[in-house]
């Protein structure tokens, strides 16, 4: 009897932020209205998504396979606002899918939630394990499964807030004095400050552009 070729495995999602950068844009940030991406096999559970979303004015888009999701992700070079991940599905398992995304997103960048009709405790921390925000079971409970994915956008919308803050101080920090950055914060309206003799240096340092780029 002759093997089943092995499946390509994708290759590593592209647009991860270095250290500090942006943060990564999400399909809302981009074109507006919050996409959730289905991630199942089966398309009579994609019809019955789609249903419960498009009333709720979400963007919904599908993808029938684990690596065909990937692949998506990695080519349009942003993301989706939330994941709904089945467990059981040829090629990839939902398990392999959400593992190969949290190499590259963690909980609060990208929220996962996984959907199976599987609802036993050892299934749901199997999917916990692998990297899911949540677990759903089958069939959808439409309130439970909105609640739900409202609950991992607010706490993705928090985090994110938190890292566009630190990114804005450290930016404040490169371009102002400390006084100022006080004053900036605590007060915005106080800022102006009046200076009656003021004395001006203007210099040109050869290669600034390289110097500054390597400074920490």
């Amino acid at each position: 009897a002759h093997g089943t070729a092995p499946q390509p495995v994708p290759p590593p999602l592209a647009f991860v932020p270095e250290e500090g950068g942006p943060p990564i844009p999400f399909h809302s940030t981009l074109h507006g209205g919050r996409e959730i991406m289905s991630i199942d096999d089966t398309h009579v559970n994609h019809m019955v998504l789609e249903r419960i979303f498009t009333k709720e004015s979400f963007v919904f888009t599908s993808c029938t396979s684990g690596i065909a999701a990937l692949d998506r992700i990695r080519d349009r070079q942003y993301l989706p606002d939330c994941i709904l991940l089945d467990v059981m599905m040829p090629e990839m398992s939902g398990h392999q899918v959400c593992e190969r995304i949290r190499e590259m997103y963690n909980r609060t960048t990208l929220p996962v939630i996984m959907v199976s009709a599987r609802s036993s405790v050892e299934c749901i921390v199997e999917g916990l394990e692998a990297g899911c925000n949540d677990y759903v079971s089958k069939p959808f409970n439409r309130v439970e499964l909105l609640a739900r994915i409202s609950t991992q956008l607010r706490v993705r919308d928090a985090a994110r807030a938190e890292v566009e803050h630190v990114r804005s101080a450290k930016l404040l920090q490169k371009m102002l004095p400390e006084h100022v950055i006080t004053k900036l914060t605590s007060n915005p309206s106080m800022i102006v400050e009046e200076h009656k003799s003021v004395s001006m240096l203007c210099s040109s340092i050869v290669g600034y552009s390289t110097i500054s780029c390597a400074l920490p």
